[in-house]
């Protein structure tokens, strides 16, 4: 009975890491945007690079903010705030990446822009 116990112990401590570890896994991995191919005219007319934004959100409540990488222009967007108040959310400041191991250079956005203008 003993030996049991012991065993439904193990079993049951390594389901737990195994739930803990998967969760852990899907927790900061971030979400590539992809739009998808339309024939509509006001689509055709953005940029192509528009699919090559990654996306990745920080945090809950006051607390959240929602990162956005271009690679064409090697430029992280922060929008601070995104789970609070209005449903449109400001860029707050941009980090510009030039190469990597370089230093980076933080731009604080213009009140009213979607995207800082570089």
């Amino acid at each position: 009975m003993m030996r049991l116990h012991s065993v439904l112990r193990d079993v049951a401590l390594v389901c737990l890491a195994v739930a803990i570890g998967w969760w852990a896994r899907g927790a900061g991995s971030p979400v590539l945007a992809q739009r998808a191919p339309s024939s509509s005219s006001s689509r055709s007319s953005s940029s192509a690079s528009d699919a090559d934004l990654a996306f990745q959100l920080f945090g809950s409540g006051y607390d959240s903010a929602l990162a956005a990488y271009n690679p064409s222009n090697r430029v992280l967007y922060v929008y601070q705030h995104v789970a609070q108040g209005n449903s449109s959310v400001n860029c707050t400041y941009s980090y510009s990446i030039p190469n990597p191991g370089a230093p980076i250079q933080r731009h604080n956005c213009e009140p009213g822009d979607l995207v800082p203008q570089h």
